[in-house]
Parts: C-alpha cells; structure tokens; sequence
C-alpha cells in the first residue's frame, strides 16, 4: 500500500467531509440496495468506510501503475461508489472525485 502524503490527506478529508452520503443511504434505502451479505443496507458510516477504501484503492493504483500520462484517471468503485483520481506533469495527485452512482453508459 502507498503512502499517502499530507496534500492527499487534505484531498480525502475534504471529500470524505462534503460529500452527501446521507443521500446515498435515502436511496439505498428506497431501493432497498443491499452489498454482498444480502441483508441489509449499508449504514451512513459503512459507506464513509467503503468511500475510504475506493479512494485508497484509487490512489494506490495510480501510483502503482508508475507515471500517468497528464491528466489521466484512475479509479476504484464498488456498491455504487465510485473514486476517482487525476495526477498532473509532476506526477501529484490534484484531485479526488466521489461519485454515487446508479446508472451509467459509455460505449467506450
């Protein structure tokens, strides 16, 4: 696992506090969306949790795929989380993304 330093830090705490996960679990509750164990929806707090890791797996992976071409994302999701991270020239991540997901399409 990376390391993450204090600039990164600053970046997670700021999406970790602004982001609207009381939102997510209204409409996880609504659509009764469960994760793997089947039984429940995830609290407020196991989605914070599960937000950590998408934005650590992110950020890990963008690191251990070396250096990323300018302006390139890298991202980690699961349970309608997604995280997402950009690097720039110097090779810093400058910023952190925290999507909700429901429905997406791409044909990429």
């Amino acid at each position: 696992m990376a390391t993450i330093n204090r600039k990164e830090q600053e970046l997670i705490d700021e999406v970790i506090e602004n982001f609207n996960f009381e939102k997510c679990y209204l409409t996880m509750t609504l659509l009764n969306w469960t994760w793997a164990n089947g039984l429940v929806v995830p609290t407020v707090e196991d989605l914070k949790t599960s937000a950590l890791q998408r934005i650590l797996s992110a950020i890990n992976g963008s690191k251990e795929n070396g250096r990323m071409t300018l302006n390139e994302v890298y991202y980690s999701s699961s349970g309608g989380l997604k995280a997402s991270v950009c690097k720039n020239r110097y090779d810093q991540i400058t910023y952190i993304n925290l999507e909700f997901v429901l429905t997406d399409w791409s044909t990429e």
